[in-house]
């Protein structure tokens, strides 16, 4: 059984809290026969080895503990201050909410774990099917090909073959041919071009030559690149609806919205500071996140990133590294955030600091802002710069790789020794890392004596040790087995491992030029469009702010007998703000971070799909520049608007 939180929940709750649904007996029996069969499907698929009834328990454990948690807040809020209606009936609407949402989530979590491990599967298929493929023109034996598969990848879908393999030596299956005809069908109601390229490999076995086998294996990798292509082109398709709600409702929506807060007071609302910062800080960033994720979950997972452990050589010091670099952010960060308060007692020079509305250029509050940025630049970029730079240069090592491996194979074919060829080819691709990984190659070979896998792969001396690429790796592991063959045919499975290579590569760069659309955009967005769009309407709602207050101030000074109390008393109680420009200022700025990390996050998704390296590498580069035209708009929109006032 995988290890999962789910599961282990389940057990937890049923074991110290089923008192909570009485005779667990009947509870039982009534949860087996409530439940469907898609969601026992779901939990067998996703390997939960807990019983129907448990995750029931958790469902209820978990909401009942959340709405008792929120009732401790609830509690702790109202015994320090006093809220109007409004303010109390949201917060009844969020205690009430977030329970039944819990209760949802933890009830169906088998059934969106399950689609979500069968799209991201759908991505494992073209890398998965082409080491079956390239360890079937080695040696036509399909039970050796899955298992090569099998072992060499560690996506979810190589899982399946490894049950697949299990079940055959249990008995499950009587045969090669019932265990692989029962995964295509199962694995055929999610893709079909998989379960042809299946049948296409095992009816290869059965070919009278080699010629035709070859070909027959050929067409199986061509349906399974062709049918990634066009499930990544759908996907690029679907995703623009998806998107556009994203970029209106939840980006443009809220932030035009913000200029027209402070002009509700003149229809009697008046929104207090916690709603402000429940709406923009909490209510809205969760649910632009849950939907920005629903739409991530629909992405197969095409092309993995490669993992890189923290026992990599240039990792040596990254943990000491981390502690460092997150004392330094936070104490730039306090220093930031404190900078704007040193300011005012010193007299605020040169009236930068706010003290009301469109007075000064920055809220006090606003180095805030300036400082949670701070931190989380200095944090991303110090800690994931070098796993961001190993990555890269893994990614470079695959681009090159296929280039490589047909001037090797090459070079085997000519009858040369493997050393002689790995330096030739490190020769040829000079200047280029995989060059000099092929050098090293060679070198081992020549002057420790080693064996080829051992000059390959030794964890002390190996020149792969440090390269985390599956692809590479499974590929050299095919080439160990393939040059103890005669040298004609190891130089032509290896020239064909390299072709192999090159069509995943251009369906690979295929996939990223469909979903550049979308990319480009969201980090369009996050860059420059919505901190503009906020800057200025966060501008112009200190503007209404300041007008109102106006108002308000000239009309106290007319004639009792001209009844204009009377007025503003029925226009809702005056004009008197209830929120101050500082808090305004710091929710709408924070709320600025969230969305940038929110919008970051959701393109680097889209693109790369789940690196966290990447993602937190490009938090940091963006995340800066973001608040930087965030704050450019404020102060410019402030000095230009300040004329109106």
């Amino acid at each position: 059984m995988p290890v999962n939180w789910y599961s282990t929940a389940c057990k937890f709750t049923t074991q110290n809290f089923n008192w909570l649904v009485g005779d667990i007996e009947k509870f039982k029996k009534k949860s087996e026969d409530s439940l469907s069969q898609e969601f026992l499907d779901s939990l067998n698929f996703c390997g939960f080895e807990i019983e129907p009834y448990e995750s029931q328990i958790l469902a209820i454990s978990g909401a009942l503990a959340s709405f008792i948690l929120l009732l401790i807040v609830d509690v702790f809020l109202f015994s320090f201050s006093v809220f109007g209606s409004m303010t109390i009936a949201v917060i009844i609407m969020i205690t009430v909410l977030i329970p039944v949402t819990v209760l949802f989530y933890l009830s169906e979590y088998p059934k969106i774990q399950a689609k979500f491990i069968k799209i991201r599967s759908l991505g494992d298929i073209p890398e998965i099917l082409s080491y079956i493929v390239m360890s079937m023109k080695l040696v036509s034996n399909m039970e050796l090909a899955i298992s090569f598969a099998a072992e060499n990848s560690s996506r979810p879908l190589a899982s399946d073959l490894r049950k697949l393999i299990w079940d055959m030596h249990v008995r499950v299956y009587s045969s090669m041919d019932d265990a692989l005809i029962a995964f295509a069908n199962q694995w055929g109601r999610n893709s079909e071009y998989f379960k042809r390229a299946l049948h296409l490999v095992k009816s290869s076995t059965n070919e009278p030559d080699e010629a035709q086998r070859v070909i027959t294996l050929n067409k199986s990798l061509d349906i399974v690149l062709e049918g990634t292509r066009k499930m990544m082109e759908g996907f690029a398709v679907r995703l623009k609806t998806p998107t556009y709600i994203l970029y209106s409702i939840f980006i443009l929506i809220p932030l035009a919205l913000v200029a027209l807060l402070p002009a509700l007071t003149i229809v009697g609302v008046h929104i207090e500071p916690v709603i402000l910062i429940l709406i923009y800080d909490l209510i809205l960033p969760i649910i632009t996140f849950a939907y920005a994720q629903y739409i991530l979950l629909q992405r197969p997972a095409t092309f993995p990133p490669p993992r890189i452990p923290d026992e990599h050589p240039r990792l040596a010091n990254i943990r000491y590294r981390k502690n460092l670099v997150m004392v330094v952010s936070l104490i730039v960060a306090v220093c930031i955030s404190a900078s704007g308060f040193v300011w005012l007692s010193l007299g605020n020079p040169g009236g930068i600091i706010s003290t009301g509305a469109m007075d000064g250029y920055i809220s006090v509050f606003f180095p805030f802002i300036w400082g949670i940025t701070a931190f989380i630049t200095i944090y991303a970029l110090g800690v994931y710069t070098p796993y961001k730079n190993i990555r890269d240069e893994i990614k470079e090592i695959e681009s090159q790789f296929a280039d490589a491996l047909f001037v090797l194979g090459r070079r085997i074919t000519e009858g040369r020794s493997p050393e002689w060829a790995f330096m030739q080819t490190a020769q040829t691709m000079k200047g280029s890392l995989i060059g000099e990984t092929f050098e090293d190659v060679a070198r081992n070979l020549s002057i420790l004596r080693t064996t080829l896998i051992g000059a390959i792969f030794d964890k002390e001396y190996g020149a792969f040790r440090n390269i985390y690429s599956e692809r590479v790796h499974t590929t050299m592991h095919l080439f160990t087995k393939s040059v103890y063959k005669s040298h004609t045919a190891a130089g032509i499975a290896i020239v064909k491992l390299a072709d192999h290579l090159k069509e995943l590569q251009e369906v690979e760069e295929n996939i990223k030029r469909s979903l550049y659309d979308v990319t480009s955009t969201m980090r369009s967005t996050a860059i420059l469009f919505a901190p503009l769009i906020g800057g200025i309407t966060l501008a112009l709602s200190e503007v209404i702010q300041k007008i109102l207050e106006n108002i308000a101030h000239e009309a106290s000074k007319l004639p009792g007998d001209i009844g204009m109390g009377a007025i503003m008393e029925d226009v809702g109680s005056g004009m008197e703000q209830s929120i101050s420009p500082d808090v305004f200022m710091f929710s709408i700025g924070f709320y600025m971070i969230i969305l940038v990390v929110i919008l970051v996050r959701f393109a680097g998704g889209i693109e790369y799909g789940e690196d966290k390296a990447q993602f937190m590498y490009d938090l940091g580069s963006v995340l800066p520049v973001s608040i930087l035209v965030f704050s450019l708009s404020v102060v410019v929109s402030r000095i230009l608007f300040a004329g109106i006032v």
